[in-house]
């Protein structure tokens, strides 16, 4: 009697055992799993990176020494003829660290005794001495050592109380004509295709601005193994006659739509790219997905519905849907 009664005790506990680990067990699994509620949102695909300034300009030097008397205010847009200041003829002894300078910008100097801009542009009031080598028409001579060697502070002022013979006084920029070329580490998720425009924010010693700019080249560089990117503009921004080395920040694309993790996708034995939700009796199930845009944490997918590449309708994920963090 005693020993039936254990085999129904056993059985019974048996009974229970198996009821937990197929249906408690489970569900008790899948509360423990971390997970999200999906919102609607907005992702910025985005890069940052040094870069380098290269600009259409020339230094103009002094015909005569002298005391100066300046008409022009730094960054003015001036129309070809304008005067830009003047000297009076005074003898003054040459400065040493101006006469280097002289040398280093000597291919892109202009002598000038009228002291009148020869064509359209900005006037700057400062020099770097890269003024010969750091153009728009030389950009595929620019390598990643050339923007990590150029040292920050090096600008030589130029606006002085006096002058002497053959030392530079103004620069004057083609405002139209400039361009920016920045490194980068190649991402999976970030494309730059030639012809394209992009919005980039540049920091530099004038502080921060945005600009449009066009992707010129985006080729791989052998010796650094990273994206040389040039890009050019015709815009106009606070700092282009005088920043050099700037912080750049490359905005590839900003997408609106519902953010999921990255983590949060997974593929089916068809290959179709999904996630794992919470239906209404507390299950998870896999449910498609259409990614529109990445940044390589999170990504912007549809809301609702997509059509695949068949032109068919599939049902999606909506806002405030529960998915699996880690399926």
């Amino acid at each position: 009697m005693r020993k039936k009664r254990l085999i129904i005790i056993a059985y019974v506990f048996l009974l229970i055992l198996l009821y937990f680990v197929i249906y408690i067990l489970p569900n008790l699994l899948v509360s423990l799993k971390s997970s999200y509620a999906v919102q609607y949102g907005e992702i910025e695909v985005s890069q940052t990176a040094s870069g380098i300034i290269a600009r259409d300009e020339n230094v103009y030097t002094s015909a005569s020494s002298g005391k100066t008397n300046y008409l022009i205010k730094e960054d003015d847009l001036v129309r070809v003829g304008t005067k830009i200041l003047e000297v009076d003829g005074s003898k003054i002894d040459r400065d040493e660290e101006l006469r280097k300078l002289s040398k280093k910008v000597k291919d892109v100097s202009v002598a000038t005794g009228d002291y009148t801009a020869q064509y359209d542009g900005l006037v700057a009031y400062c020099c770097d001495g890269n003024e010969s080598k750091l153009r728009p028409d030389k950009v595929d001579q620019i390598s990643e050592s050339t923007i990590n060697n150029i040292k920050d502070g090096a600008i030589v002022n130029l606006k002085r109380r006096e002058v002497a013979k053959k030392e530079p006084v103004f620069k004057i920029v083609n405002r139209s004509n400039w361009s920016l070329v920045c490194f980068l580490k190649k991402q999976p998720h970030i494309e730059y295709s030639e012809g394209s425009g992009i919005k980039v924010g540049i920091e530099g010693a004038s502080g921060k601005s945005s600009v449009i700019m066009v992707i010129q080249s985006a080729k791989l560089d052998k010796k650094s193994g990273k994206i040389k990117l040039v890009l050019s503009s015709d815009r106009y921004y606070n700092g282009m006659t005088s920043d050099r080395r700037v912080k750049v920040k490359l905005v590839d694309s900003v997408n609106k739509g519902l953010i999921i993790k990255n983590t949060s996708i997974i593929k089916n034995k068809k290959g179709q790219k999904g996630v794992m939700v919470k239906n209404k009796v507390g299950d998870y199930v896999f449910k498609p997905i259409n990614v529109i845009a990445t940044d390589g944490e999170n990504s912007v997918v549809a809301n609702n519905l997509f059509y695949d590449k068949k032109g068919k309708a599939v049902d999606t994920i909506v806002t405030y849907d529960i998915i699996l963090t880690r399926p």
